[in-house]
């Protein structure tokens, strides 16, 4: 492993280095590559459960990256081709690429506010806001791969990627495909690839027609080590990113300008994503299922998560007197969760109102109760109709099914 401090030479790497659409790397070209497929189109449908780059767009816009892989693939999926994955992470990160709908009708959407503000962003300004989407706030699950841990921090795979890649680099044989190389490979989402974009890491591709992506060989870059030094600095002074690992934080552009700001003058100014759920007014109806029992109940915009939580234990008859979890994602796919207020991790659910939750029709949240036990409610919101509709909130307006006996053991 490397351990370099950062020097003389460090410094001089980043005030020399150009930032534009193709230097230290191709993110920027490739980033608005995907970006205006999605805007020309109006939006496209958004692939599976985890709303990702549909399928058929794979090789379109590969064949428009700066580097294409042109990767041999009879089964294509969005991990196949570690570019595009980390490409849609970027603009689900950024908040720039949103999800319009729910279930089948969900579609990929540029933020109109959003782009408007990241027009209005200089080269510099719009690399850093990259960097900063996918080391801070992009996660594994926000393109549908497992996470946990300091594996759900970007910043750290890309960090332990680059202290693993010798000072000399490192070449793989393609022969024996992904077994030909060792690969950091943290929470299901390979840095090679972004650092390659960010020009972080320089990644030799193999030749056109593989049928699975494996570099030719990586090597490290001046200013990639210039970057990492000042990070791994950081991170370490930042208790190993464990306020970063907060789900209540809102992602706020610009943690990095006093790092890595003094040497980039013209980054000035950083994207600011306006919230684009919440505020609904009127009264919000869930289906609330464990297993085949369910039971429908609304509530009013106001009423709380802990509300809910409430309203949902009465239904079956349980006692609310255990600690609880709701579980939802924000806008940018990335899991909150809501805890019974004296939980000391998470956002207290009484302090969330279901009218600020970024749900539409469709969505669904999970309640678990009772860590012991461990009773799992789905929670789908059916629809919000409008306010007084239904008179003395909380309110259960059907039910189907016995509930199970909460303590079945006790005589």
């Amino acid at each position: 492993m490397l351990d370099i401090p950062f020097t003389p030479a460090h410094e001089q790497a980043l005030r020399s280095q150009v930032i534009d659409a193709t230097h230290p790397g191709a993110v920027l070209h490739d980033f608005g590559v995907v970006l205006d497929y999605i805007g020309d189109a109006g939006g496209v449908q958004a692939g599976g459960k985890y709303n990702l780059l549909p399928l058929e767009a794979i090789p379109v816009l590969d064949e428009r990256l700066a580097r294409p892989l042109r990767l041999d693939l009879k089964r294509p999926q969005l991990r196949s081709h570690p570019y595009l994955q980390g490409l849609h992470l970027l603009g689900r990160a950024s908040g720039l690429v949103r999800v319009e709908g729910s279930g089948e009708k969900a579609r990929l959407v540029v933020d109109p506010p959003t782009l408007q503000a990241w027009g209005r962003l200089n080269l510099t300004e719009r690399y850093f806001t990259l960097l900063e989407a996918w080391l801070l706030f992009g996660r594994p699950e926000m393109v549908g791969e497992r996470g946990g841990s300091l594996a759900d921090l970007s910043l750290y795979g890309c960090l332990m990627t680059w202290r693993h890649v010798p000072a000399k680099g490192e070449t793989y044989d393609l022969k024996k495909g992904k077994a030909g190389r060792r690969r950091s490979y943290w929470g299901g989402v390979d840095p090679l690839a972004l650092m390659d974009l960010f020009g972080l890491l320089r990644v030799e591709h193999g030749p056109d027609g593989l049928q699975a992506w494996c570099p030719a060989g990586v090597y490290h870059t001046p200013f990639g080590d210039a970057v990492c030094a000042l990070l791994d600095g950081w991170f370490e002074e930042n208790d190993y990113g464990l306020d970063l690992e907060d789900d209540a934080g809102p992602a706020e552009f610009g943690t990095l300008q006093p790092l890595l700001g003094p040497y980039f003058p013209a980054w000035e100014n950083n994207l600011v994503v306006e919230p684009t759920g919440g505020g609904q007014e009127g009264v919000f109806v869930f289906k609330v299922s464990l297993g085949k029992v369910w039971r429908r109940i609304a509530l009013r915009h106001d009423h709380t998560l802990a509300d809910l939580v409430s309203a949902v234990l009465d239904s079956v008859d349980f006692d609310n007197d255990h600690l609880y979890e709701v579980a939802y994602r924000d806008e940018r796919g990335r899991t909150v969760r809501a805890t019974q207020p004296y939980c000391e991790e998470g956002l207290p659910a009484d302090e969330v109102e279901l009218g600020e939750l970024p749900l539409q029709p469709g969505d669904t949240m999970s309640l678990t109760y009772g860590f012991g036990d461990d009773w799992r409610f789905a929670v789908k919101l059916e629809g919000i109709d409008p306010p007084g509709s239904i008179k003395k909130l909380p309110k259960v307006i059907e039910a189907k099914g016995k509930a199970p006996e909460q303590y079945p053991e006790w005589d």
